[in-house]
């Protein structure tokens, strides 16, 4: 606000003038002038402005506010800064010294924090500090409250003043001296003397969780908002079984910005400076902790698939997991080319494609059948290996052959590699698909977090493209699917915003109004798309969107919402079992 003013200082400005301003000195991803147009009619109901001639104009009303106003900036972004940090002070070092693997798991989840009087007492760290000062040489309880209650007038009540001390405990800022009386810890009082922020930040980490690992969450080409940042924590605390709420994140967050570890982009997105990347590599950090791809579906069952396609027993996240890493090592063993067609065979079933190895002198390697019903077609299968990676000229003579055999008129012709002469010829032939090892590992292990159906899987065996288009293609088809989860998941967030907006009754929002704030986001996606996504949302199966007419809101949170998208998987695992229980006599499908 007070930064556009300060542009129009030197000159009236038009509203796209002032957007591409916004994008390119401030790091707000706006495409359309809305949001500035809502921040110049604000400025011109107060006088600040004036609005004629299609330009802004400041106002000497508006020239006098700016001068008395303190203005913000992104920081600069240069990754050749060297930054260098001040080093801690010794029994802020010392903590960090202790911090391992244990104790970072067992840091306060930080959950109710509230640090008093941020703007009217010169800002968080000031509070903070005349806080901890208090307790120096100790405090008792009582006195601790009413202190609290005398100096911050937004604190007055015994509860809220009673929040704020324990806030400062789960901080590590103060500890008990008895059962009734506090003292600043060792870290806070060299805090207090230093008057470095950095220290402060030092152990605020080491007392409570997801607050230096919020400076690797920000450090993103596309800023997270503060809902999504919530979402994010369980990913640090798999053991609180939800999310932090926002205030929580936004307390964290304050406290982050007021130490210039990171900046603030708009009301809600925020992003790590250099000086907070260079302490977030200093710092020893939880990585996230992935609850999707870790946990085991059915909880701790230790799940049994039979072995991995070459008979070892392995053990493994994931089926997956297991089927990609037979085929990448078995397109090396060249002592053994039949256990590479065992292993292609079992992929493409993984993928949707079920099949049967045959080998044998003189006869297909395998087949699969691509698609149901009377729409499907044999494909017959030829793998080879190479110990070097690249399969050396060998004859193809013979292929067409085989696929009369079994029926098939396409050929896969996979393994890790090929020579030029070899690859040209299978590429050059309008009956062959060459895949290589890699990308068909790839896409097994990507099918259980970016699933594709069996039409967008068909590129995969198309004869129509040559090897080197089929990874491009798939690599398309995957962010296409990455852009549809993270579209869901704005969509709950954006309604939610909305349903917690106290001036907004019902939480109601129009297709017009979402796709605006989707694109003040950064997605640019068409309105069908749109639509698409909210009534799968708003579907009996997942329910957490309401529908009526036009407008959309939103009924569960987005901690929700990705409970039930994940149960459904859940729901078909424990169907299929049923079902194959139920059939153990008859073909599994």
């Amino acid at each position: 606000m007070g930064e556009a003013m300060d542009a129009l200082a030197s000159g009236p400005r038009t509203h796209e003038q002032l957007l591409n301003l916004a994008s390119e000195e401030f790091d707000l991803r706006w495409d359309t002038p809305a949001p500035v147009r809502d921040r110049t009619t604000w400025l011109a109901v107060t006088g600040m402005v004036e609005l004629f001639d299609r330009h802004v104009h400041l106002t000497d009303a508006g020239r006098g506010v700016l001068a008395d106003m303190a203005l913000g900036r992104p920081e600069s972004e240069s990754t050749g800064t060297v930054v260098q940090l001040a080093p801690a002070a010794r029994a802020v070092a010392s903590l960090i010294e202790q911090l391992d693997e244990a104790g970072l798991r067992e840091r306060a989840d930080g959950a109710n924090l509230y640090v008093p009087g941020t703007s009217a007492n010169g800002g968080t760290l000031d509070a903070l500090q005349v806080l901890t000062e208090a307790a120096i040489p100790s405090i008792s309880d009582a006195d601790f409250v009413r202190f609290v209650q005398d100096t911050f007038p937004k604190a007055r009540t015994t509860a809220t003043a009673r929040t704020a001390k324990d806030t400062l405990k789960a901080l590590g800022l103060i500890q008990r001296t008895s059962s009734e009386t506090w003292t600043a810890t060792p870290a806070a009082r060299a805090w207090v003397e230093s008057s470095e922020p950095l220290d402060l930040a030092r152990t605020v980490h080491t007392a409570i969780a997801f607050f230096g690992e919020l400076l690797g969450e920000l450090d993103r080409a596309v800023p997270l908002t503060t809902g999504v940042l919530a979402e994010r924590s369980t990913h640090y605390l798999p053991n609180r079984g939800k999310p932090l709420s926002r205030s929580a994140v936004n307390t964290r967050l304050n406290l982050l910005e007021a130490c210039r570890l990171v900046t603030r982009l708009s009301q809600t997105t925020y992003r790590t400076t250099a000086l907070g990347r260079a302490l977030k590599e200093s710092l020893p950090c939880v990585p996230p902790y992935d609850a999707v791809s870790r946990a085991p579906a059915d909880g701790d069952v230790e799940h049994h698939h039979g072995g991995s396609p070459s008979g070892n027993t392995q053990q493994s996240n994931s089926l997956g997991a297991d089927i990609a890493a037979e085929l990448e090592s078995a397109a090396r063993d060249s002592a053994n080319p039949e256990r590479l067609e065992k292993a292609a065979v079992v992929a493409l079933g993984y993928l949707g494609m079920p099949g049967k190895h045959v080998g044998g002198n003189g006869a297909v390697d395998g087949h699969v059948r691509f698609g149901v019903g009377a729409d499907s077609q044999i494909l017959a299968v030829e793998a080879k290996t190479s110990a070097t990676g690249r399969v050396a000229d060998q004859s193809l003579f013979g292929l067409a052959e085989h696929r009369a055999e079994i029926g098939a008129h396409v050929h896969l012709l996979i393994g890790p590699g090929f020579e030029r002469r070899m690859l040209k010829e299978a590429d050059d032939d309008p009956a062959i698909a060459v895949i290589y090892t890699d990308l068909l590992a790839e896409v097994v292990r990507r099918q259980e977090q970016t699933p594709l159906t069996l039409i967008q899987l068909a590129p995969l065996v198309d004869p129509a493209l040559r090897a080197a288009q089929r990874g491009e293609t798939m690599h398309g088809y995957w962010a296409a699917q990455e852009l549809r989860g993270q579209l869901e998941y704005a969509l709950v967030d954006v309604l939610n915003v909305e349903a917690e907006d106290p001036f907004e009754e019902g939480g109601w929002l129009d297709l017009t109004s979402v796709r605006r704030e989707l694109r003040t986001r950064g997605y640019r996606v068409g309105e069908g798309t749109v639509v698409e996504a909210l009534e799968f949302l708003a579907s009996d199966r997942i329910g957490v969107l309401q529908r009526a007419g036009q407008r959309y809101r939103c009924t569960a949170s987005v901690h929700t919402a990705g409970q039930r998208i994940r149960a459904l998987g859940h729901q078909w695992v424990a169907a299929a079992e049923l079902h194959q229980r139920m059939n153990s006599g008859g073909e599994q499908r």
